[in-house]
């Protein structure tokens, strides 16, 4: 069976300090995905990339909501609604690129989000050898390994995180501290020998974090007309400033030009975000 070429997986990260109303988002996100997502409207036939399939999930209060639609045939569905069914603060999904030359042929599915309990994650990266693959799944906490349920590479790294959090303490906490958490990321690539380009985004609802080795991050905010000044937090009733949005977007390769729609350029590394201040990266 032949198998359409997939050219790439997006990562993509929403985070929304209060999101009491997503749907002062839709116009901006559009136009921002438009711009910097590859296949992202190849219905227009401008471009020889197309989205087939994609994965987006939320942490929600003690719960994980994960909607996948690995094989997408038609663009009748839109990813956007996807993106913003939940009014969570942090949404992390991944998007199957390829190549619409090649649409007649069979697509394969696009990457899955991984959960376990309250946490999400993702991984874009190279595909690990059988053997070791095979060694890491063995090394897996008892809890972990019957937790396994597409026996991905994403998979088996997100529980090899969780499994190195566990070490350290964090599971046993209602919230990780981000310190800890980034400090897993960092022993997971260690402790799996994984080579660049490597990618993963996690988010236990509270805190966002990601190991980025590769490819092209680009962080996006709303222009200030898009976040309304006199809107107020229902439950607190105080106001909060403009600077409450950050849309991350990954991508293999970096744009040609500069990012559109006020897109600024992150470094590679591990690093944080609290959820409830989405512009304060900490490393």
């Amino acid at each position: 069976m032949r198998h359409a070429g997939l050219v790439s997986t997006v990562l993509l990260a929403l985070l929304d300090a209060h999101p009491d109303g997503p749907a002062w988002a839709r116009p901006w996100l559009d136009e921002t995905l438009r711009a910097n997502l590859p296949g992202y409207h190849s219905d227009t036939g401008s471009s020889d990339e197309s989205l087939r399939g994609w994965s987006v999930g939320a942490a929600w209060g003690n719960e994980t909501l994960v909607q996948s639609r690995p094989i997408v045939r038609g663009r009748s569905i839109d990813p956007l609604d996807d993106l913003l069914r939940t009014p969570a603060s942090c949404v992390v999904a991944a998007f199957g690129v390829y190549s619409a030359s090649r649409d007649g042929l069979v697509v394969p599915p696009a990457v899955r989000l991984s959960r376990f309990r309250r946490w999400l994650g993702v991984r874009a990266g190279v595909s690990l050898e059988p053997g070791r693959a095979a060694e890491f799944r063995e090394r897996l906490p008892g809890f972990l390994s019957r937790h396994q349920v597409d026996r991905s590479d994403g998979e088996l790294v997100f529980l090899s995180f969780l499994a190195l959090l566990h070490e350290r303490g964090g599971l046993r906490k209602t919230y990780s501290p981000p310190e800890m958490i980034r400090e897993a990321l960092a022993g997971t690539v260690e402790r799996l020998g994984l080579d660049p380009p490597h990618n993963m985004m996690v988010s236990d609802g509270r805190t966002f974090a990601m190991l980025h080795r590769g490819g092209a991050l680009l962080s996006f905010e709303p222009p200030a007309s898009e976040t309304p000044a006199d809107t107020t937090f229902a439950v607190s009733g105080k106001r909060f400033g403009t600077r409450r949005t950050n849309l991350l977007l990954h991508s293999v390769q970096a744009p040609d030009t500069t990012p559109q729609h006020g897109g600024e350029r992150v470094a590679e590394g591990v690093f944080s975000l609290d959820v409830r201040q989405p512009r304060d990266l900490t490393r």
